[in-house]
């Protein structure tokens, strides 16, 4: 296959010419002027990098509960499909934990969507809650847990958050480092001093950066400021505007070397509903999505992520009016370096085809995987659960 554009987006630049693609990767980027024939021709159009998430709960109408079961299975290739519609080529789903079995036995069939390379579980230990959060505490710290996600996980759950302040998160932490899982700070009450110490036990992640932890203080600059401050943490950062300001943005790309930070989305199973109310699922609490796509309670709280990493990338080129190339790297490439994956993160030769076109509004018009078309707007219309819509869609 060979694709053609002028506006490809390399690691270091946007280049004009053709990216020739066989067995999956990328054998060569040629000039414009190349004597190739392109079997397909973007124009104007951008073709960026497939997206790499390791922090998604779910999206149109799939998410990542519920326990092991075939029927799950289906639950996690709808999610799949939908991931590759907004983009996304790689992901680590981040799932509870009977659903880390099925997440592992999905990897390992050739999907039609987003590849599973890794697995991702918020917690189940953590402490701190979101803004008008209600406490409700955290399940038992049991060595038992820990090993049973790591069995579930098949060799593929390469990411855990905890909040390291609870009794016997230690145990947990070293149990899970030394079977090469990465750790996380994740949900905590942790002030900078006490950050640091959780760090030099091996937590290098900081789980959605900013978000439900304590923040930048003139006194003590908090969790927050502990994880921009240690070189050896790569920060997750929503980039919608609405987590994390978009003016905190540019205040942690001063302060936080580019390379150690990495765009997620943190979107759940209501990312991409239409506009309604909705009751979540097995509870009695309604969620609304307005015009503008995010999720909020009557009360005005953020009841989860609904715009996918490609929104982040919009907000960071036309807004933050950083280089694409550059913004390229946080979505996918500094991702791809984190968790050791050579062959990924950016269209380079040698490197698997992973690879989206987008129009000018950074919609997907194709997605990619290992040189496969895994998403084409034309053909994959009406993604969204039906059977969900119909269960929680109030008005």
């Amino acid at each position: 296959m060979i694709i053609k554009s002028k506006r490809i987006v390399l690691e270091d630049k946007v280049y004009d010419g053709y990216v020739v693609v066989e067995d999956g990767k990328i054998q060569e980027i040629l000039p414009s002027d190349a004597k190739v024939k392109a079997d397909i021709d973007y124009g104007n159009d951008r073709v960026i990098p497939g997206i790499f998430d390791t922090h998604n709960h779910g999206t149109y109408g799939y998410g990542l509960r519920g326990e092991d079961s075939k029927e799950n299975e289906v639950v996690v290739k709808g999610y799949l499909k939908g991931l590759a519609s907004q983009g996304v080529t790689c992901i680590f789903p981040t799932a509870g934990i009977d659903t880390i079995a099925t997440c592992a036995r999905v990897a390992k069939e050739t999907v039609d969507g987003a590849k599973i390379v890794g697995i991702h579980s918020e917690g189940p230990w953590l402490s701190r809650v979101g803004e008008k959060g209600i406490r409700t505490g955290w399940p038992e710290v049991k060595l038992e847990t820990a090993e049973q996600m790591l069995k579930n996980g098949d060799g593929l759950l390469r990411l855990v958050g905890i909040a390291p302040e609870i009794p016997g998160a230690d145990m947990i932490i070293k149990y899970f480092l030394d079977n090469g899982v990465t750790m996380a700070f994740t949900h905590s009450d942790l002030q900078y001093e006490d950050t640091n110490k959780a760090i030099d036990k091996g937590l290098t992640v900081s789980t959605h950066q900013m978000n439900v932890m304590t923040g930048l203080h003139h006194r003590d600059i908090g969790g927050a400021g502990a994880c921009l401050l240690r070189d050896e943490v790569y920060c997750e950062l929503i980039c919608d505007g609405l987590h994390v300001s978009l003016p905190m943005v540019k205040l942690i790309l001063k302060i936080k070397d580019h390379d150690k930070i990495m765009m997620i989305s943190d979107c759940s199973d209501l990312s991409g509903a239409p506009i309604g109310q909705y009751r979540r699922l097995n509870s009695d609490m309604l969620i609304n999505v307005g015009e503008d796509g995010f999720l909020l309670t009557d009360t005005g709280r953020l009841m989860g992520s609904s715009k996918p990493v490609i929104y982040g990338i919009k907000n960071m080129v036309e807004v933050l009016n950083l280089p694409i190339y550059e913004v390229c790297q946080m979505s996918s490439a500094n991702v791809a370096r984190k968790y050791n994956y050579p062959e990924r993160g950016s269209i380079a030769v040698g490197k698997y085809a992973d690879m989206v076109a987008i129009d000018d509004d950074y919609q997907p018009i194709h997605t990619y995987s290992e040189g496969r078309l895994v998403y084409d707007r034309k053909v994959d219309t009406n993604l969204f659960n039906k059977v969900y819509l119909d269960e929680v869609r109030v008005k």
